[in-house]
């Protein structure tokens, strides 16, 4: 229940020729979003029509996608565009795999992104001498003293090397 209309009793869906209506609570477990989400789309325009009239099953597989286009980690901007193409009865699948290949790319360049901080981690780790001295290259590296990180892999690290402060205890 969402705290501001804490008290403000939420309107009993109706039932209409075109189908059932669900109240929030149970379009939000049929979809399996969050209030949140829901409230989103309502904002974006993305679901229309409900107040004071609940959810349609139409209402509740839109939610279904927008949570679907999430996990594959489409913005609500492409949602929305998806979702409007879904609509369109003229559309060209072309622009549909335009906006997929545009989020590959957004996902190849994440996957670089976390592969070099990953080779970082792993040359850092092998700096560090792991043991009962203080001396540690990878708290030197978050501090940006020296750059550790561009030594080799398999590189040892002497106290000397490390510029760090003695621990204080």
């Amino acid at each position: 229940m969402n705290p501001r209309t804490l008290g403000t009793p939420e309107p009993a869906p109706a039932t209409t020729q075109s189908g059932r209506r669900f109240g929030m609570e149970e379009a939000i477990a049929r979809a399996g979003v969050s209030e949140r989400l829901l409230r989103q789309c309502e904002a974006r325009g993305l679901i229309q029509g409900t107040v004071g009239r609940g959810f349609t099953r139409e209402h509740v597989d839109v939610l279904r996608f927008v949570r679907r286009g999430h996990a594959l980690g489409f913005g609500m901007s492409d949602i929305a565009r998806l979702l409007a193409l879904r609509q369109d009865e003229h559309r060209m699948s072309a622009e549909v795999k335009l906006i997929a290949l545009a989020r590959t790319e957004e996902l190849e360049s994440q996957i670089e992104e976390l592969q070099a901080t990953k080779r970082v981690l792993e040359r850092l780790a092998g700096l560090c001498l792991g043991n009962h001295q203080p001396a540690c290259p990878i708290l030197d590296e978050l501090l940006e003293l020296r750059g550790f990180a561009s030594q080799p892999v398999g590189a040892t690290a002497s106290a000397s090397d490390c510029r760090c402060a003695p621990a204080s205890r």
